[in-house]
């Protein structure tokens, strides 16, 4: 009878660890980046009522995006020296701007066009933390 037991355990683990469950589940990766906005931008708005949604609903607790509206002083004042850390011309400073890892997009055309291929990039990478200089 021991022996059938321990048959039945050592098979259990084969097939335990054949199907990957190894234990507790791994941490899912998570993308994280920071949109600066202002309240009076139609851009921004664009941006932030049907760019992002539909980003959050497909990612769901893997992309986290922190939102930080210029007007308020801190927020611009780290705004400015996120633009100065990533060399930002001076051509592109405008809102809305994001930035994730490496990256800085600017503007309702390249957010939308550029930011779905870099989640999926820094997911399949392990995920991203918010930038340094922004957290």
């Amino acid at each position: 009878m021991r022996r059938i037991l321990a048959a039945l355990f050592v098979l259990t683990m084969l097939v335990g660890c054949s199907s990957g469950a190894t234990g507790p589940t791994a941490a899912k990766p998570v993308v994280r980046a920071v949109l600066f906005y202002s309240e009076t931008c139609p851009h921004c708005h664009y941006v932030m009522d049907q760019v992002l949604p539909p980003l959050q609903k497909q990612y769901g607790d893997q992309l986290e995006i922190k939102m930080l509206a210029v007007s308020d002083q801190a927020n611009y004042e780290l705004w400015m020296k996120a633009m100065d850390a990533y060399r930002v011309p001076n051509d592109w400073r405008g809102v809305p701007m994001l930035f994730i890892g490496d990256q800085v997009l600017v503007g309702s055309a390249q957010i939308p066009e550029r930011l779905p291929g870099l989640i999926e990039q820094y997911l399949k990478s392990g995920g991203v933390d918010y930038p340094e200089i922004l957290r």
